[in-house]
């Protein structure tokens, strides 16, 4: 006989979690239903629907026929139950921006901002967030897009000077009491346009990223995740010594020059990382002829073996701003699961 590990109270959550999901999914569904999609008994889920509409996390919203027996209840998820607030930089015609969206818990925006500053710094942030949880309540949780990496607490890269050194995630969770999610922006667009274009679960995506002020970056998507590396390095790319002055005038106004630079970068990632595609986005290229011209770059390069296919995203702020979806909205639904033991003692 199988015995399932953990307590009574992880059990429950799980179980409120499979609710949860379903409700997400069918937007509307009577308890029966519900029991049916998840294996749970009627009772179980009973008791769980009580539980969320108690705290107005599940709605009541209406009885339909049901035939051989009485009418049945059926149940809608509430996805104003919970919000969370999203944030971050841009520039724009050389000024600087922070953008900050509310997004409920489908994933839908109900409010949107963008305010011109002068620095990007802790206070910058703060006045946007204290703003927006003033007129949202039920915002539980912050999610922050910045280009560089934590580790160890502190920005250790970052495009503003302002950050570095801070602990950007810790100040923002004990100002605000909230769960705090800190991606890098290139990061977020991996996560984002894999999401968006339904990648399969065990691609391998490298994500390039070329904004006009700075050096590029990459977000690495392997085998279904994120990777970071040991300390959150992973994708800081500009620093491969290639000989290559990114951002500067002189390549950006080559045509030649930059398709040259970008197939340099691209079979240097391939050479390590061999996935099975290369994503490139930057404002200045233009799909007509880049991609002809970096195919054939690379090929020369590459065997024909290690070759990815190579793509052009057509908008940046849209990947970018799904995966920050993902990642906050993950903080609100931590993946619980049940492991199962044999006779023996062994888990499986």
């Amino acid at each position: 006989m199988e015995n399932i590990g953990g307590n009574a109270l992880v059990t429950r959550e799980v179980n409120v979690n499979l609710v949860r999901r379903v409700l997400k999914e069918k937007q509307q569904a009577t308890k029966r239903e519900i029991a049916e999609t998840t294996g749970l008994s009627v009772v179980t889920v009973a008791t769980v629907l009580q539980h969320l509409v108690k705290h107005n996390e599940v709605l009541e919203s209406g009885v339909i026929s049901s035939s051989g027996g009485r009418p049945a209840q059926q149940y809608t998820y509430n996805e104003e139950y919970a919000l969370v607030f999203i944030v971050y930089p841009y520039e724009k015609e050389g000024c600087t921006f922070i953008h900050g969206t509310v997004v409920n818990l489908s994933g839908k925006s109900m409010y949107e901002t963008d305010v011109l500053v002068e620095y990007v710094d802790l206070e910058s942030f703060e006045q946007i967030i204290d703003q927006c949880i003033n007129l949202y309540p039920s915002i539980q949780a912050l999610g922050f897009g910045l280009p560089g990496a934590e580790y160890d607490g502190k920005m250790i890269v970052s495009d503003y000077e302002a950050l570095l050194g801070i602990p950007v995630t810790e100040h923002f969770r004990t100002r605000y009491q909230k769960p705090v999610v800190m991606e890098n922006d290139v990061n977020a667009a991996v996560i984002g346009f894999c999401r968006r274009t339904q990648v399969a679960t065990d691609a391998s995506i490298v994500y390039l990223y070329f904004p006009e002020k700075f050096p590029p970056g990459a977000g690495i998507y392997l085998h279904g995740k994120l990777y970071r590396g040991r300390r959150n390095f992973a994708g800081e790319v500009a620093n491969i010594p290639l000989g290559i002055a990114w951002g500067e005038a002189a390549l950006l106004s080559s045509p030649e020059r930059l398709c040259e630079a970008i197939a340099k970068l691209t079979v240097a990632i391939c050479s390590v990382l061999n996935p099975d595609a290369v994503v490139l986005y930057g404002s200045f290229l233009s799909r007509e002829h880049i991609l002809h011209d970096l195919t054939q770059r690379c090929s020369t390069q590459l065997p024909a073996s290690a070759m990815p296919k190579l793509l052009l995203s057509e908008d940046f702020a849209a990947d970018y701003r799904e995966g920050m979806i993902v990642q906050t909205l993950s903080t609100l639904e931590p993946e619980l699961h049940l492991i199962k033991y044999d006779s023996m003692g062994g888990n499986r």
